[in-house]
């Protein structure tokens, strides 16, 4: 179940990586907005990716003053809230092979998270367990080059030895289903030693990481029970499957010795064998009755095709004679050996491998499958229960998540609505905002400065800075953040899309950088001696608080902190990116259709079309919960803040924030617990 590991529980960094690099701000490309929001709450974007407008889609700006809220008709009743009923088809699922194992209920989470007797390991003995299990989960994640190379640069130091690039460059891509009960058993077995521990006599960072590592291991271990899990998505989505990052991804191997490089080289002649086995993937996926439709192959087809228009100019060239320059000493031959060596693997096996990939997804047009709901498939709500908790890092159950999120859309529009009916001085700031200081560089040295009175110290560290090459820029959001060797706090990587940029660049970069990403990696780091609080940081954790630190952001950049229009955009932000988690749980948890979801949206003001809105519906189909990572873990991260701030009103912002992320990269639920016993 490596695919599930890689893209739900997000152990693996490089995973995490990948998907922030394609998830952060790209939602603001996925709903691009052809023209500006000129006046508060009025001109919503028009739903599209980068198409045309058409008299269908075309809308017209009016004065502020004149705008009326929505009015509730039967029709729109029905997409109300939780009101629309779930689907399945009235009870008759997508046929699937009876070959794989489902789940018969939705497991509660006191089933996969039970109650547990104290152990007996006191002290020394204790930590030394808990170190023990940790290693050997770290090990068993980390057994490839690609893994061990991105995380870290010396992987001795924490025990990651023997990892050959020649004979293991790229990991492996799913767990054949014959293998499953031995996977369990391993988790088990992890579960079982962990629960000798007596907890009491853990101090706080080990206590910490004990329930991280336990509640992790309890997910595998529920998820290495039913074979199903595995197929319901596919790999190769072609927004944010592996494939859309590669080049990216590859760009961070450095270089320090020929041996380095050389090891590269295997990197990219194993992306052969390593694609291979991902297409083997989707066409099993398509033989047990999980076939995606023949759109959605043939644009994860086209996702390979762009790659291959790279084939005689990628920026690859280029990028590995200049990682060539930094090893010191190296002869002429060596130089000359190396790049012939690398160009000879991008040509005849990269590209090749990528020519064959886009013909294998065109193949599996003609399975007849279709872009569906997981409530259309036997066993898909208990997957999405699962999704929900892993991807919103919380223990609250679909039914309650969608419950919050309902309540917090109905209190977004009104306060909206209360601005908007305040005095009217507030908007010509609001049309006139510009949350940038300038360039990349300026935003972000203003905000590293900015931030120091709110939030916690980090440690020295620098970035670097890389633009997106022209040929990305269309299809890439605007700016994200890349950590690596996460045992150095210099390896950080801010990525710029230049044509991307917009006038709230500056609370962008406070989201991948000062305090967003970037420096909730390094505070994590620097205040834990375990690894796996910082390799395995859930995606609705880090999402969450980057979304939150975007939108806390614009009191700095307005000028005269949080002014009416500066909570008008937050608001608005807010908003967008809650209505899209709201039809992420519609379509996977309710059954609406592309009709429904459009129905939906254009209640709440944003108007939309079923052509406009095509493209990110069945991104939301193929990929479930992929808007609900980020909508459902700013939704969390905000009430921890603002529970603190109520229960706590001596506390200051820093004393607040300091007391949230020292509950590190743990639930929710635990971060929660952990924040009322720091600030009391």
């Amino acid at each position: 179940m490596k695919h599930l590991i890689r893209k739900i529980t997000c152990f693996l960094l490089a995973a995490t990586m990948i998907m922030s690099l394609s998830g952060c701000s790209v939602l603001k490309d996925l709903l691009a907005e052809e023209t500006e929001r000129e006046y508060a709450g009025d001109h919503k974007p028009e739903w599209g990716y980068g198409s045309e407008t058409t008299e269908e889609t075309e809308t017209t700006t009016r004065e502020t003053e004149e705008t009326t809220e929505p009015s509730e008709t039967d029709e729109t009743k029905e997409t109300s809230g939780t009101t629309v009923p779930g689907g399945s088809r009235d009870g008759k699922y997508i046929r699937t092979s009876n070959e794989l194992t489902y789940p018969d209920h939705v497991a509660s989470y006191d089933e996969v998270h039970p109650k547990h007797a104290p152990g007996n390991l006191k002290n020394e003995e204790a930590v030394a367990r808990l170190n023990e299990v940790e290693s050997t989960i770290l090990k068993s994640y980390i057994s490839c080059y690609v893994d061990a190379d991105i995380l870290f640069e010396n992987p001795e130091k924490v025990g990651i030895t023997g990892i050959d690039a020649k004979n293991k460059a790229w990991g492996g891509v799913s767990v054949p289903a014959s293998q499953y009960p031995e996977k369990k058993a391993f988790y088990e077995k992890q579960r079982d030693l962990l629960l000798e521990i007596d907890y009491e006599t853990l101090k706080t960072d080990d206590r910490l990481c004990y329930d991280k590592l336990l509640y992790d291991i309890e997910e595998n271990i529920y998820c290495y029970s039913f074979t199903a899990f595995e197929y319901y998505t596919m790999i190769f989505n072609s927004l944010v499957g592996p494939q859309s990052e590669v080049f990216f991804l590859l760009d961070v191997f450095t270089f320090d010795s020929v041996k380095d490089a050389e090891n590269y080289i295997y990197v990219l002649k194993d992306i052969d064998r390593y694609y291979d086995e991902m297409c083997e993937y989707e066409e099993t996926r398509a033989k047990y009755g999980f076939a995606s439709s023949a759109e959605s192959y043939e644009a994860a087809a086209e996702s390979f095709d762009k790659l291959l228009e790279q084939r005689d100019d990628c920026f690859l060239y280029k990028s590995f004679e200049e990682r060539l320059d930094k090893i010191k000493g190296l002869s002429s031959a060596d130089r000359e050996r190396l790049i012939k060596e690398n160009e000879d693997a991008m040509k005849n096996v990269v590209f090749p491998e990528f020519e064959e990939c886009a013909k294998r997804m065109r193949a599996l047009k003609s399975a007849g499958g279709q872009d569906a709901g997981l409530t259309e498939y036997r066993g898909g709500d208990a997957y999405l229960a699962v999704l929900t908790r892993l991807q919103t890092n919380s223990s609250k159950t679909v039914e309650e998540t969608v419950k919050t999120l309902d309540s917090e859309i109905d209190r977004i529009e009104k306060e909206m609505r209360e601005l908007k009916s305040h005095s009217s001085d507030w908007k010509s700031e609001y049309n006139a905002h510009k949350y940038s200081k300038g360039t990349v560089n300026q935003n972000l040295d203003f905000l590293r400065e900015a931030v120091k009175k709110d939030f916690p110290s980090i440690p020295a560290h620098q970035y670097y800075l890389m633009e997106v090459p022209k040929v990305f820029e269309k299809n890439f959001s605007p700016a994200a953040y890349l950590g690596f060797h996460l045992d150095n706090f210099d390896s950080n990587m801010i990525i710029v899309n230049n044509r991307n940029v917009d006038k709230d660049f500056g609370t962008t970069l406070a989201h991948e950088g000062y305090p967003g990403h970037m420096f909730q990696s390094l505070y994590t780091r620097a205040h834990t001696k375990h690894v796996y609080m910082y390799v395995s940081g859930s995606i609705g954790y880090k999402e969450g608080w980057a979304t939150y630190c975007e939108n806390y952001s614009a009191r700095y950049f307005s000028g005269n902190g949080m002014t009416d229009a500066a909570k008008y955009v937050v608001l608005d932000n807010d908003l967008t990116l809650l209505l899209e988690t709201r039809i992420d749980f519609g379509i996977h948890y309710e059954g609406w259709d592309i009709d429904t979801c459009v129905k939906y949206l254009n209640m709440h003001g944003l108007w939309v079309t079923k052509s406009s809105l095509q493209r990110i519906y069945t991104l939301l189909v193929c990929d479930p919960c992929y808007f609900v990572k980020y909508g459902m873990g700013y939704v969390w991260t905000k009430n921890i803040m603002d529970n603190a701030r109520s229960q706590f009103p001596k506390a200051t912002e820093k004393q607040i924030h300091t007391a949230y992320l020292n509950g590190l990269t743990g639930t929710f639920d635990q971060i929660e617990a952990n924040m009322k016993k720091s600030l009391k």
